[in-house]
């Protein structure tokens, strides 16, 4: 009974991102929500790990945090995170993001999430730049703003496809024409 119970507290997630013009390139989300039995110290600890499949390394771990008496925050976090993910699964999906920046958007996604509860590395320049707040857009962060071979009109339509308020474009100002002589 008590292994059901514990067994029934622990939650897995996990999806697979795949570069669809190459499929050499896959990362495996996982996410983790579980109860570490420790004997003077029982508490939870939700893990989201992004591991490239073909070098088999972390491209990105974020753990909180949470003592014994909060398994209902800590499963709302877990639940809130794995939303985040989904979001920037479907876009992921539907844009043609590059695989190589999932990291930084995944980082960017969670990294308001439950500040409080997020596991600390003890070194004060990670520590300080992981409250620093980044670049959530590849697009952004890649070309600074100028994305190769997209006109202002297909850089609206996709601005209002992902949800954004598109541009407004510049009114001029209509002045008399001059008269011929």
């Amino acid at each position: 009974m008590i292994v059901a119970t514990a067994a029934r507290r622990n939650k897995d997630y996990e999806v697979e991102f795949v570069n669809t013009d190459i499929n050499s390139d896959t990362y495996t989300l996982q996410l983790f929500l579980r109860r570490c039995a420790n004997a003077e110290n029982p508490h939870y600890k939700i893990k989201l790990a992004i591991i490239s499949n073909i070098l088999a390394y972390p491209a990105l771990e974020m753990i909180w945090d949470f003592e014994e008496n909060e398994y209902e925050l800590a499963s709302r976090v877990y639940n809130r995170v794995a939303d985040e993910v989904d979001e920037i699964k479907t876009d992921f999906d539907r844009s043609m993001t590059p695989v190589a920046t999932l990291a930084s958007i995944v980082r960017e996604a969670a990294k308001d999430i439950s500040v409080s509860h997020q596991e600390k590395y003890f070194m004060l320049p990670i520590d300080e730049a992981a409250g620093l707040k980044g670049v959530s857009d590849w697009r952004w962060s890649l070309y600074s703003g100028r994305y190769p071979n997209t006109s202002k009109k297909e850089k609206q339509k996709m601005m209002k496809f992902e949800g954004n308020e598109a541009e407004k474009e510049l009114g001029r100002k209509s002045y008399k024409t001059r008269e011929r002589y």
